[in-house]
């Protein structure tokens, strides 16, 4: 069976296109389909893209990253890429919250003690982020993005890679999503726990290196000498960036 609309083969049971997200009884966008259900069947189809390929290189951040990037065309591996950034910007902001509460929580429980003891008359406010801090929160968890695939594009162009910008977001997407999970993990473990934070940092860090290293080299084209200095130079660029830009947006 294939979608009317785009072409795509289509497997047995599925109610939507995974690729355009029509649904399947559908000749194409129309009355029948309306937008709401297509856009709901093309981030279905997207998650469940991007959750494939997150099996793949998840335990083969190497060659795991450019078999995953294989599966998809450039159009479907920029979605995708997409699907990473919004995965890591929703783990920044949870964890943030997390850790919020969890210093509020902390804050309110010595200041009540001090109270009682007549250190202080009343309970100190919680600070809650107010809709303008949150917007601004949402604003900087897109700047690594932003930064990290400019800075990989720039490096594909220095060291010569035959690759696109489609495999510079793409490997960007991946390389964030070590750091996703540590966010939240560091967030649930919270400080009593700072020594396995630490432990989860390094391998937080090992794989988005790995990952980094393997889009340059497998989906970027760049030499494999070319590559181990690309690395770097990214990593400098993209903090140096984001730095930048995080500054101006906080300030703003």
């Amino acid at each position: 069976m294939f979608c009317k609309s785009c072409g795509q083969a289509l497997a047995d049971g599925l109610r939507f296109c995974d690729r355009c997200g029509v649904p399947v009884n559908d000749s194409g966008p129309s009355a029948a389909s309306p937008l709401s259900h297509r856009i709901s069947g093309q981030v279905k189809a997207r998650s469940r893209d991007a959750w494939q390929a997150m099996k793949l290189f998840v335990t083969n951040p190497v060659g795991g990253l450019s078999a995953s990037f294989e599966l998809f065309d450039d159009r479907l591996a920029v979605q995708v890429a997409i699907v990473f950034a919004v995965i890591y910007e929703v783990s920044l902001l949870v964890g943030l919250l997390i850790f919020k509460s969890k210093v509020d929580s902390a804050a309110s429980q010595v200041t009540q003690l001090l109270s009682q003891r007549g250190g202080l008359s009343a309970v100190m406010p919680s600070g809650d982020l107010t809709a303008t801090q949150v917007l601004k929160v949402l604003l900087l968890g897109l700047v690594p993005f932003a930064s990290l695939s400019g800075a990989t594009a720039v490096a594909r162009a220095i060291f010569r890679g035959k690759g696109n910008f489609s495999g510079d977001l793409y490997t960007s997407g991946a390389a964030l999503l070590p750091s996703a999970f540590l966010v939240l993990a560091a967030a649930l473990l919270g400080v009593a726990n700072v020594e396995v934070t630490l432990i989860l940092f390094v391998f937080a860090l090992t794989y988005s290196i790995l990952i980094l290293y393997a889009g340059c080299s497998r989906i970027g084209k760049i030499s494999e000498s070319g590559a181990a200095l690309a690395v770097p130079v990214i990593l400098v660029l993209s903090a140096w960036i984001t730095k930048i830009l995080a500054v101006a947006l906080w300030q703003s």
